[in-house]
């Protein structure tokens, strides 16, 4: 019997540490999506602040989809060349019905909150002035720093357009990068965000540290998190539809978040704030086709 209690307790303990390293791998977007379906997808909280010492729950999420200005980036299958598109918009690419006759301007309103207080007790939608939603904000909660969570919402996809020899409408995939902030510390604020190594980095920034016009002040690259960048939602082309191109010639095409290249708002100018006990991301991400 005691040696049975020994090996119950050896498997546990292994169990323990499988829980520990798994805890710190980034975050993500779980759940993939055809082209014109509505998914369930999740925003995985993979671990906690683990630029603290010792690391620290989460207890409130931001989440921004790129809906102003994004920054669109299309990439060809065959040379692998990636060209800035953003100027086009994502009307080439995409639209709201199948038969592609109502080119999609915006991300916004494809992606909505869906409640769940597995991890946090309060949740809301935030709202751009036209009542769209671009993205929620979670608190109240508290993620067990050796433990995962998820997020769940709801993201009608678009459809891809299609027209015979129009090269911009055989993009095989889309990928959607929101711009994400898992807090531990609400008293952390963009411009004074305390390097990861510092053993006081109360945020998990995920956002990609390439953003050409990224606000270094706002957020140094020593407080992003290593490999951000990983919170991508992937939507991919229902192949049984339309698409006639030869899989070596079909682009994709990325949307990026991104901060102001004209006078506001173009790329990611995230910032969040404590306000009537609500947590606030307001960012302009980018949207990204390939």
């Amino acid at each position: 019997m005691k040696k049975l209690k020994f090996i119950a307790m050896g498997f546990g303990g292994m169990a323990m540490m499988a829980a520990g390293d798994a805890a710190f791998a980034h975050a993500s977007i779980v759940g993939a999506i055809t082209s014109g379906a509505t998914g369930f997808p999740r925003v995985g909280l993979n671990h906690a602040c683990n630029g603290t010492t010792p690391p620290t729950p989460i207890v409130a999420q931001s989440v921004v989809i790129p809906t102003i200005n994004p920054t669109i980036l299309k990439k060809e299958t065959v040379s692998g060349t990636t060209t800035d598109v953003s100027g086009g918009g994502l009307s080439p690419y995409f639209s709201t019905n199948l038969a592609g006759t109502t080119p999609l301007n915006s991300l916004q309103n494809l992606g909505q909150l869906i409640q769940s207080k597995d991890v946090f007790s309060n949740q809301i939608e935030q709202r751009n002035a036209s009542n769209s939603v671009i993205g929620w904000v979670s608190t109240k909660g508290s993620l067990a720093v050796n433990l995962h969570g998820e997020v769940p919402f709801r993201f009608a996809a678009p459809h891809f357009r299609f027209a015979a020899g129009n090269a911009n409408s055989c993009v095989s995939k889309l990928t959607v990068q929101f711009a994400v902030a898992d807090i531990c510390n609400i008293n952390q604020k963009p411009g004074s965000l305390p390097a990861i190594g510092s053993g006081n980095n109360g945020v998990n920034l995920w956002i990609d540290k390439t953003i050409a016009d990224l606000d270094t002040t706002q957020f140094p690259a020593s407080a992003i998190e290593n490999g951000a960048g990983t919170t991508n939602l992937t939507i991919n082309r229902d192949t049984a539809i339309n698409l006639t191109q030869p899989t070596a010639r079909r682009p994709a095409v990325a949307i990026r978040p991104s901060k102001s290249r004209s006078n506001h708002r173009r790329t990611i100018s995230t910032n969040w704030h404590s306000q009537a006990g609500v947590l606030r991301l307001a960012a302009t991400p980018s949207n990204k086709v390939s």
